[in-house]
C-alpha cells in the first residue's frame, strides 16, 4: 500500500472513501484548554460545512431531499429501463441515451503514465467493482445519529436510485505530490444520476464558502469545489463530481499546496471523455 499525504487539514473536504494511510495527528502543545481563538472557531465551522458536503456528495442524503420531490419524482421512477446490448467488438462503452455496458473496471481510466495505483480505500484495496448491495451500503453513508425518520427516508431514496454497481480505483502521482480517488457508480436510469450532480452543485454553492475548482473541458456539467484556505496549511484538496449518461462519477484529490489542480482536472477529463455519451458531447 503506497504511503499518503490523507491527513485532514483545517478546513479540507473528505474524499468520497476512506483512505488508509499513516496517523499524523498534531502533537501536545499544553495548551489543550487554552479558549479557542476567533480565527479557530471558524477553521471549525468551514470544517464541518466541508464534512457536511462529503456526507452529501458521497451519501443519500441529497438524493433524498431530491427525490423527496414527488412531482419529478414519480415520472422518474415510471419510465423503463433496458439492459444495453454489448457490442461485439467492445468491452465496455456507451449506447446512444447514456446507458453504458461493460464492467466497471473498465469504465474506470485505466492507470495514465505519470501515474501508478494509489493508497487503498478502506478495506476494499486500491482497485475494486462494487455490487449493488454493497455500493448502496456506501451511497447511503453513515447514518448513526440521524432520527428515524430521515434514516427511513434516505434509505428508500438510495433504494429507489436502483444502484448497479460501483467502480473505485486510486491514482498516486509519480512525484506523490497528489493522490486521487476515482469512482464511478452506475444507476438504473439517467434521470437519478444527473439528480445527484445537480444537488451537489446547488448545495455546494449554497453554502457560499468553497473555492471553486477548475472547468473541466468538454464537460460543462462537471463541478469541482475547494475548501477554504487556512494559512499555514500543508495539505490541500479537492472534490469533483460529474454524470455522464447512467454514470455518476466523483473524483477526490489530496496533496501538498499548492494543490495541483490543473492536472487533477486533466485526469478527471479523461475519466469523463472515456464514459462520454458521443449523442452528448460538448
Amino acid at each position: 500500500m503506497s504511503e499518503t499525504p490523507a491527513e485532514t487539514a483545517s478546513g479540507t473536504v473528505p474524499g468520497p472513501g476512506t483512505v488508509d494511510g499513516p496517523a499524523n495527528a498534531p502533537a501536545p502543545t499544553g495548551e489543550e484548554n487554552a479558549p479557542a481563538p476567533r480565527r479557530s472557531r471558524r477553521g471549525v465551522a468551514l470544517g464541518v460545512a466541508a464534512a457536511l458536503v462529503a456526507v452529501v456528495a458521497g451519501g443519500g442524503i441529497g438524493f433524498a431531499v431530491l427525490q423527496h420531490q414527488k412531482d419529478d419524482g414519480k415520472k422518474a421512477s415510471a419510465q423503463t429501463w433496458k439492459a444495453p446490448e454489448p457490442k461485439k467488438t467492445g468491452e465496455y462503452g456507451t449506447q446512444s441515451g447514456g446507458s453504458h455496458y461493460g464492467a466497471l473496471g473498465k469504465l474506470l481510466l485505466p492507470v495514465p503514465d505519470g501515474y501508478s495505483l494509489g493508497p487503498d480505500i478502506a478495506e476494499f484495496g486500491n482497485d475494486a467493482e462494487l455490487s449493488a448491495e454493497r455500493a448502496e451500503e456506501l451511497m447511503r453513508g453513515d447514518l448513526g445519529g440521524v432520527p428515524k425518520k430521515e434514516r427511513d427516508l434516505v434509505r428508500k431514496a438510495v433504494a429507489g436510485l436502483h444502484i448497479q454497481g460501483m467502480g473505485m480505483r486510486t491514482y498516486r502521482e509519480d512525484e506523490a505530490r497528489f493522490f486521487v480517488e476515482t469512482q464511478i457508480v452506475q444507476m438504473k436510469n439517467k434521470r437519478s444520476a444527473k439528480a445527484g450532480t445537480e444537488f451537489f452543485t446547488a448545495f455546494t454553492k449554497a453554502l457560499g464558502v468553497f473555492r471553486n475548482g477548475p472547468k473541466i473541458a468538454g464537460h460543462d456539467k462537471a463541478r469541482c469545489v475547494l475548501p477554504p484556505k487556512e494559512p499555514g496549511q500543508k495539505l490541500d484538496s479537492m472534490m469533483c463530481q460529474a454524470t455522464e449518461g447512467d454514470l455518476l462519477i466523483r473524483m477526490s484529490v489530496t496533496g501538498t499546496s499548492p494543490l495541483r489542480k490543473t492536472e487533477a482536472a486533466d485526469l478527471l477529463k479523461e475519466q469523463l471523455d472515456r464514459v462520454q455519451d458521443p449523442g452528448e458531447a460538448a
